[in-house]
């Protein structure tokens, strides 16, 4: 009986370690550059904080999914601050990727706003297109990974980050 449960065990242990086709979305890395910036931010997943994966970033600008709420035909009124250019390698196989390119407002009024270009290749499908009102914890995470907040900005939520330690 021991021994067929820790077959058992082994069995489901080597299933769950085998790489699918289902592993292979989302964004496999990003490139963000633009205003203050000395060189470009690059995010991998090999990062150990959850907060700085690309795949969260990509969330939480409106790439995975939008909801009808934060969607908009048209340029959000106001200022929209600093543009970014994030640009995602977007897993479309095992060892395949496609661009995304979206800009990102990390610094509008009433938290961050994103826009993607419609009719973006990736794979087989399009990502959706638009402007999407991402908020401020889009702003938080991109302030974390090292977009600096400009003098005159007053964030809709306090920005706080944990101290990003060298070694």
């Amino acid at each position: 009986m021991k021994l067929r449960i820790l077959v058992a065990a082994m069995l489901a242990a080597v299933l769950v370690l085998i790489p699918t086709a289902a592993d292979a979305k989302g964004a496999k890395d990003m490139t963000l550059s633009g205003p203050g910036l000395a060189s470009p931010i690059r995010l991998d997943n090999t990062a150990t904080d959850a907060g700085s994966s690309p795949n969260t970033i990509a969330e939480k600008a409106g790439l995975f999914s939008q909801t009808p709420d934060r969607l908009s035909g048209d340029r959000p009124k106001g200022d929209l601050g600093p543009r970014y250019v994030a640009t995602y390698q977007w897993l479309i196989g095992q060892d395949a990727t496609a661009p995304i390119r979206q800009d990102v407002y990390p610094f509008a009024e009433g938290g961050a706003v994103t826009y993607t270009p419609p009719r973006q290749k990736v794979g087989g499908g399009n990502p959706p297109g638009g402007w999407y009102r991402a908020g401020g914890e889009l702003t938080m995470l991109l302030v974390a990974a090292g977009v600096p907040v400009p003098a005159p900005y007053a964030p809709p939520v306090a920005i706080t980050a944990a101290p990003r330690l060298a070694g």
